[in-house]
């Protein structure tokens, strides 16, 4: 059963969103990553992320990974998580 993982993050200047491209790429390759991520503007200062895993042992075994890149985040641009919301797909298009 898929597993949806849905951040909203608070940035403390203009978000760069080209630098936020480069940093989504560098994820493309990791093993056990999501199966698909979407970043999307809010506002300015605000982007939402919706991370879709095969399943939720997979985003289990990977989430370590995941709070490294989250610290680096916010350690290098100040960003931080306003909320997190996580499910098991129930029903999709």
């Amino acid at each position: 059963m898929k597993y949806v993982v849905n951040t909203i993050w608070k940035h403390p200047n203009d978000i760069n969103w080209d630098n936020m491209r480069e940093g989504l790429e560098r994820l493309r390759d990791d093993e056990g990553s999501a199966e698909e991520v979407t970043w999307y503007e809010i506002d300015s200062k605000t982007h939402g992320s919706v991370a879709v895993y095969n399943s939720e042992e997979n985003y289990e075994s990977y989430k370590s990974k995941l709070e490294e890149y989250r610290k680096d985040a916010t350690d290098e641009i100040g960003a931080v998580i306003e909320h997190e919301f996580k499910g098991n797909v129930k029903a999709n298009l």
